[in-house]
């Protein structure tokens, strides 16, 4: 009887090589799984040494910004320090400013006073000197006469170093009204003057073109006219004297102004007097003066923001030097 015929509901069996080839595919998946398995945990190995690495570099980029921060707090804290400290030397630095204004205010109102209560012992001098040589000049030996005389110079020059004390003193209270000033114009004016005073003296002028500068006209005629003046008379035991006016290239847009004559001239280890109230290197038997004369060229010039100096040699003569700003636009 045949049992499959009879049941046909039933399966056939397989035969033996099916079965082994169906174990063979199923080994092969199962490897195949294993594989990948294998690869998939290799990968996630190396993802997570990725993410290792990363929370290193995370942690390495996180303690150097803690250390510039902490870096950057401590300059802060520095420069408030420093900015503290500066509004502390600006605000000692102003006290000093206005202490040193009202000290000058004061010096200036005590010489203004002094000066002015002078003049009137000196006119009484004066007078007395005038009389006495006008009506007892026959009474009077040769040396009376003398005496008179040493007393009326000495008097005209104390009205003279009155006269200029007044002027240095009135020259920190006027008021600066700068403007362009054609200084090359100024100039040939004063040397004008200066030639018609000099007479048949053989003086040699040599004038470069000079610039326009931003300057207070009748503050900066003063200077021209003492440092002109100046060459004039110390070059006058020369044959001939020879004087020169020019510029030279200076810092930051200034012009640097000098006047050179071939006169006495000065040793520099006292150059630093020559600027000083009533500081003359010579006497008076020499070269007449008072010593105001540089010292108002300085407070000019300095009023003006610049500088001046001077160069010398005994017997060689002298370069006097100042510097102003040079006006905008002009020519030079």
């Amino acid at each position: 009887m045949n049992l499959a015929a009879e049941n046909p509901s039933r399966p056939a069996r397989p035969e033996p090589a099916d079965e082994s080839q169906s174990f063979q595919e199923f080994a092969r998946a199962t490897l195949n799984i294993l594989d990948d398995i294998s690869a998939e945990k290799e990968s996630m190995a190396r993802s997570q040494r990725a993410i290792l690495n990363i929370l290193d570099d995370f942690n390495d980029e996180k303690n150097k910004v803690q250390r510039g921060n902490e870096a950057l707090k401590r300059e802060m804290a520095e420069r408030k320090a420093v900015e503290e400290q500066i509004v502390q030397l600006n605000a000692e630095l102003q006290q000093h400013a206005s202490k040193t204004e009202a000290a000058n205010k004061e010096l200036e109102a005590f010489s203004y006073s002094v000066s002015h209560d002078l003049r009137a012992p000196l006119r009484h001098i004066d007078g007395f000197v005038s009389l006495l040589q006008k009506n007892a000049q026959t009474q009077l030996d040769e040396a009376g006469r003398r005496h008179l005389a040493v007393i009326a110079a000495a008097s005209r020059k104390m009205g003279a170093l009155i006269d200029d004390l007044l002027s240095f003193s009135r020259m920190s209270c006027m008021e600066l009204r700068q403007g362009p000033v054609a200084t090359e114009t100024m100039v040939r004016e004063i040397i004008g003057d200066l030639k018609d005073a000099a007479g048949e003296r053989a003086v040699e002028w040599e004038t470069a073109p000079l610039p326009e500068v931003q300057a207070d006209a009748t503050l900066l005629r003063q200077v021209w006219v003492n440092l002109l003046a100046n060459a004039v008379k110390y070059s006058r035991d020369r044959q001939p004297a020879r004087i020169a006016v020019g510029t030279q290239p200076g810092a930051n847009g200034e012009v640097v102004f000098f006047v050179r004559d071939n006169g006495a001239g000065f040793d520099m280890q006292y150059a630093h007097k020559l600027f000083g109230v009533f500081q003359r290197l010579h006497s008076d038997q020499e070269f007449e003066g008072t010593g105001i004369g540089l010292a108002n060229v300085r407070r000019i010039i300095a009023r003006h923001g610049g500088h001046t100096w001077a160069e010398g040699k005994v017997g060689e003569g002298a370069t006097f030097y100042f510097t102003l700003e040079r006006e905008a636009g002009g020519k030079s």
